[in-house]
């Protein structure tokens, strides 16, 4: 404190002068007449930031910016009463910077000295602090406001004192008709439910509550509620968890059906872990392997499995569970073996899927008992291969009796008739030479002896080709096939045969019993055009190589009606399959009712 300043305080107390220097307040002092700084304590220097000299090198209005002077001067001319109230200023810091400020002045007189005293609020840090309380407000209110859970707290009376947009929305009120009211008056649904029962006991033993509920108002609304209590009452948090708690219910109902599924299934359903420890053993797998589920579960798959294959089955399984297949057939997609408690082996069809269960990889397996299946099917195949062995026979001797008849008919009764041709026209002969002129009744008879004999030859001639191939055994399948329909030709002009060989397989020879069967398959195929499908054309088309061949037969008419069950009843086309099938070729026949018909008969070496 300088001297003028001392002396301006020596007839006060030295406690009040001691006030004054260490006075958290900021206070500064002036000479009334030339404005001048006289005093100035600590906290005065460290709201202006100045040092002690270089503020007391200032005056009143440097403290002042220059458009408040004026205002500053008729202040200054005040009455002395008016000059102690409170007024607001803006001053600067010695670093330029404004700040808001309420001033207390005091007048002080000592000798000639006219001084003043003046203590200053600083106003802008309590704005600033107030602003920062708002600010810092609106941000909790921002983030509560945002938040997705419904909030609301309650004063120790229970009554609302703050509501969010959410809670608005589950509590199906407005914050206008909650906010000052009693939770229990406003929802008296909740006296005496777990809402009022969480909440007070929150209360009186100070602890966070959770818990679930059905809505108090009976909305069929379930909600999740956590409440905070404080010491100004309960912070109650809460969400709407009906789609939650709807799906969880449906998510129940469906294991429900799966579980009756699982149950009611003839399949048995095994579940394991990787390490083949079963976990689920259901009725289906209780009948088929003839072990009750408690005495299963817990134990290994080694129980339902034979002996042979019990070392390398955790080794698959392992293999399984690393891979990154989510299902696949037991086998290689071949029947699995299992074995029931009295060592009777099983024929199963087998899939085994994994799944993840309570963070557990299961594997599931899904077995079906085909044992009666496959024990059918074995019998079928074995009266199949014996029904193939007989039709082979039935074929061979077929082939060998033609043949023989065929030689019958053209050594001894084409002989025969050839023989009555010769007596025929030896007794027309001598009759003509010996002048004998027979009634005309015998020449009637004898004219019509002779046609019978003419047709008896042409039938014999027809029925040789249509038992004995002309041409197959000497000049092959090209020439026998082109002589068949030149031969058909003949007899049915209106249709348009024609054969079509490739150039490459014309004179190519296959075994006998190959080339017999395509000739006898084409031979079915054009009878059946010719006589059933109205078409007015028929072509034969052939081809193949040394290892190959292949023959078609394509008419244009009304096409095979297909049989409801897919099979064929006509004896023709089961006789063209099995010709085929005894030689290891296959026919195919391709129809379309209005479009036609394409018989092809495939064979290859490599089939």
């Amino acid at each position: 404190m300088d001297a003028l300043t001392q002396d301006l305080f020596s007839g006060i107390d030295a406690g009040y002068r001691e006030v004054f220097r260490s006075s958290p307040s900021p206070m500064w002092i002036y000479d009334v007449q030339t404005l001048r700084m006289l005093g100035v304590n600590q906290a005065a220097l460290t709201l202006y930031g100045y040092s002690k000299e270089a503020f007391l090198r200032l005056s009143v209005p440097d403290l002042h910016p220059a458009e408040e002077h004026e205002r500053l001067r008729e202040s200054l001319r005040l009455p002395l009463i008016e000059r102690v109230a409170r007024r607001s200023w803006r001053h600067r810091s010695g670093d330029g910077e404004a700040m808001q400020v309420e001033i207390v002045t005091q007048d002080l007189q000592r000798g000639a000295v006219q001084a003043r005293l003046v203590m200053v609020t600083d106003m802008s840090g309590r704005r600033r602090q107030a602003r920062e309380q708002q600010q810092m407000w609106r941000r909790v209110t921002d983030v509560i406001e945002s938040m997705t859970d419904a909030f609301f707290a309650l004063d120790r009376n229970w009554c609302f004192t703050y509501v969010n947009a959410h809670a608005e929305k589950v509590l199906r009120r407005s914050r206008e008709e909650l906010l000052g009211c009693n939770v229990w008056e406003k929802y008296p649904a909740a006296v005496g439910s777990i809402y009022q029962i969480e909440y007070q006991r929150a209360v009186a033993e100070s602890r966070t509550t959770s818990f679930e509920s059905a809505d108090a108002d009976g909305l069929n609304t379930w909600l999740s509620v956590t409440a905070y209590p404080s010491k100004e009452g309960l912070a109650v948090y809460f969400r709407d968890i009906t789609d939650k708690h709807q799906a969880e219910r449906k998510l129940r109902e469906e294991r429900q059906v799966l579980a009756s599924v699982i149950n009611a299934t003839d399949d048995a359903i095994v579940a394991t872990d990787v390490n083949g420890c079963i976990k689920m053993f259901n009725p289906g797998a209780e009948r088929i392997f003839g072990r009750s589920r408690d005495c299963m579960l817990g134990q290994t798959m080694d129980l339902l499995l034979p002996e042979v294959v019990r070392a390398a089955h955790p080794q698959h399984l392992h293999d399984f569970a690393a891979s990154a297949t989510a299902s696949r057939s037991l086998g290689g997609g071949r029947r699995v073996q299992g074995v029931r408690f009295d060592g009777q082996l099983i024929e199963m069809e087998a899939t085994v899927s994994k799944v993840e269960h309570g963070g557990e990889l299961l594997l599931i397996a899904c077995l079906r008992d085909v044992t009666d299946r496959v024990r059918r099917a074995g019998e079928l195949q074995r009266s199949r291969e014996l029904l193939s062995d007989l039709t082979q026979r039935l074929m061979s001797q077929e082939r060998t009796l033609v043949k023989g008849l065929a030689q019958t008919l053209h050594d001894h009764l084409g002989q025969t008739m050839a023989a009555i041709r010769m007596a025929h026209e030896t007794v027309l002969t001598f009759q003509s030479d010996q002048g004998l002129a027979p009634s005309p009744e015998i020449a009637r008879l004898q004219g019509q002896i002779g046609v019978l004999i003419g047709h008896a030859v042409s039938q014999i001639r027809q029925v040789l080709m249509d038992l004995r191939p002309p041409l197959l055994e000497e000049h092959g399948l090209v020439a026998a096939l082109d002589n068949e329909l030149r031969n058909r030709a003949l007899t049915q002009p209106r249709i348009d045969l024609s054969f079509r060989a490739a150039p490459e397989s014309s004179e190519l020879r296959w075994p006998l019993e190959l080339e017999y069967a395509a000739f006898m398959v084409a031979r079915e195929a054009i009878e059946n055009a010719m006589r059933h499908s109205g078409s007015a054309s028929v072509l034969v088309r052939m081809s193949g190589t040394a290892s190959s061949l292949q023959v078609e037969v394509v008419d244009l008419g009304s096409g095979i009606m297909a049989e409801p069950d897919g099979r064929t009843r006509h004896l023709g086309i089961l006789g063209m399959h099995e010709r085929a099938h005894m030689i290891g070729a296959r026919v195919r026949i391709d129809s379309t009712p209005g479009r036609g018909t394409c018989v092809s008969f495939n064979w290859s070496s490599t089939q």
